[in-house]
């Protein structure tokens, strides 16, 4: 495999697998919404990797509620990565705002790769689809877990991810040549290669803004963005990882363990960065006013644990830390001039 096609290439993931792509001496066929994203994503290929890596980029523009250009976009590729799916900022109008473009983003790549006879496809997935839904008092997860949509704690978010999911492993029972595998990355942190702040950047933005006065008690599993490209590739050129899906997680930490991850780091931040608790009932209260903190609500008192085994086992990869990546993204904000 020569020529990697890749939906998304302009997203914080998607431009850290592109750039571990070029790296790995892959050429790379990369979708994106509009040339502004075009233009940011080359300048940053080019920082990174010099000027000469942008002759491994070839760039269309796709969206995923439309069927036009995929095809053409993925001709002479040799394999897919569908990492687009949108990830919003706070709570949508309508759930249908994400899913819509979420399956639909898998059915008109799928179609086009099977067009094009082009088999081999890792889609990105997330362990939104693996820890919600299930019964009260479970909190340790594997990749047999899978969320049920009808159960409790189900966003609009967590139902996008989990019905795109599903939609690929329907096309994978439905088309015996294809060849997939899923990867199903944590809440991911690393480093940042531009001002265009990611979700999950955002959160440890307005941590180190002192835009909270303190922080929910809730946690996630961890991934830095570097072992989620890796994984990609690992499972790209892997035939062990056909048919499978991997939980790309690092440790999981509560949001105070956050905090104070990036105090360790940034003392000086001590009056803006609040590693104290606040009450549910509070939070509550403020997630009339503010639509990021609704997105939460369901999930207080809450931090899944997923088991990292198989990953380390099949895709080889020893992750890291989460609080390495959580200082990565803390020095890229500094760094950038955003705090």
């Amino acid at each position: 495999m020569k020529n990697i096609f890749i939906s998304g290439f302009s997203g914080f993931i998607g431009t850290h697998i592109t750039i571990e792509g070029i790296r790995r001496g892959y050429h790379i066929t990369g979708t994106t919404r509009s040339q502004k994203k075009e233009e940011e994503v080359k300048k940053i290929i080019a920082n990174t990797l010099g000027e000469e890596a942008l002759k491994s980029l070839t760039v269309f523009h796709c969206e995923l509620n439309s069927p036009n250009g995929w095809a053409e976009a993925m001709k002479g590729c040799d394999a897919v990565l569908h990492v687009a799916s949108p990830f919003p900022m706070g709570l949508p109008k309508h759930e249908n705002d994400l899913i819509h473009p979420a399956r639909n983003g898998v059915k008109h790549v799928f179609e086009a790769a099977l067009q094009n006879k082009i088999y081999r496809i890792v889609q990105t997935s997330s362990i939104a689809a693996i820890m919600y839904g299930h019964e009260p008092g479970k909190t340790h997860f594997t990749e047999e877990d899978f969320t049920n949509i009808t159960g409790a704690m189900i966003s609009p978010y967590t139902k996008s991810k989990t019905l795109a999911e599903q939609d690929v492993w329907n096309y994978a029972k439905q088309h015996s040549e294809l060849k997939v595998s899923v990867i199903n990355p944590g809440f991911v942190l690393g480093p940042l290669l531009n001002k265009e702040i990611s979700t999950s950047g955002d959160v440890i933005l307005k941590l180190m803004k002192g835009e909270f006065p303190g922080v929910p008690k809730l946690g996630f599993p961890i991934v830095d963005v570097r072992d989620v490209a890796a994984a990609h590739y690992n499972a790209l050129e892997n035939d062990l990882s056909i048919g499978q899906r991997y939980a790309v997680v690092s440790e999981s930490f509560w949001f105070k363990e956050i905090a104070i991850a990036i105090l360790d780091t940034y003392p000086e931040y001590n009056k803006k960065v609040k590693a104290r608790e606040l009450p549910n009932w509070f939070l509550k209260i403020f997630s009339l006013f503010d639509k990021p903190t609704r997105m939460i609500i369901d999930e207080l008192g809450f931090c899944a644990i997923i088991s990292n085994d198989k990953l380390k086992r099949d895709l080889k990869i020893q992750p890291i830390s989460a609080k390495e990546a959580i200082q990565a993204t803390a020095k890229s904000l500094v760094d950038l001039k955003l705090v």
